[in-house]
């Protein structure tokens, strides 16, 4: 398969970028891929006719936005992905180990235990933070297009939306960074249907799990230290 170097990074809300994240963005080049930054205003231009985007997108927190448009992304057109953070170094290596063998997805290894995600029941929870070092994080992936792995990953995600759609559509988002019983400054507690990893991370680790000899761990760590907000 030989599919452009090229590199999507999402930002789904009005809000405006943070000066941490703006120099973020600016750093995104280093991967020596082509960056494709998408918002509200070229998204469209990026949804084929035949895969609209589910009807609860425009019920989500950009958050929950962007979990959903990296899946959509590597399903359907495949390449990089990236939330906006430092990156300084070359993807190109790990771009091209991936589309030169017969493994499906490329990451980085997931930093640790704590780092797994929490939320589908204490067994399972419990039975993915031991086997965090098989995983790779949520944050930063090479993906070939249209695989069993983004096939599963897109259809998960789905019927979760389908699940909880008329939810969606009566508890919209109080905030940006909403999550189901959340404490809002008010004192209220959210009733938006999703968890902060349900669509994410809760999804993506047990696949990761499933799929592990067909996932590479070579791709360089982005930098998850500084404060992005």
């Amino acid at each position: 398969m030989n599919l452009e170097p090229r590199l999507f990074c999402f930002w789904t809300g009005s809000n405006p970028m943070s000066s941490n994240r703006s120099n973020a963005l600016s750093s995104l080049p280093n991967t020596n891929l082509k960056v494709i930054f998408i918002n509200q205003d070229n998204l469209s231009s990026w949804i084929l006719k035949n895969a609209p985007l589910h009807p609860a997108y425009e019920y989500l927190t950009p958050i929950d936005r962007g979990d959903y448009l990296k899946c959509y992304f590597m399903h359907n057109h495949g390449g990089a992905y990236t939330d906006v953070k430092v990156i300084e170094d070359s993807w190109l290596t790990s771009y091209e180990e991936l589309f030169n063998s017969e493994y499906l997805i490329n990451g980085y290894k997931e930093i640790s235990f704590m780092e797994t995600a929490r939320g589908r029941g204490l067994l399972k929870d419990i039975w993915l933070s031991l086997n965090y070092y098989r995983l790779i994080g949520c944050g930063a992936f090479i993906c070939k297009p249209n695989t069993d792995f983004t096939n599963e990953w897109m259809d998960t995600i789905h019927k979760i939306l389908d699940q909880k759609y008329e939810l969606l559509v009566n508890n919209p988002p109080k905030d940006l960074r909403d999550f189901y019983h959340k404490k809002h400054d008010d004192g209220s507690i959210s009733n938006y249907p999703l968890r902060w990893t349900e669509i994410c991370g809760e999804v993506f680790h047990p696949l990761c799990l499933k799929y592990t000899k067909k996932i590479l761990k070579t791709l360089p760590t982005p930098d998850f230290n500084k404060p992005y907000l």
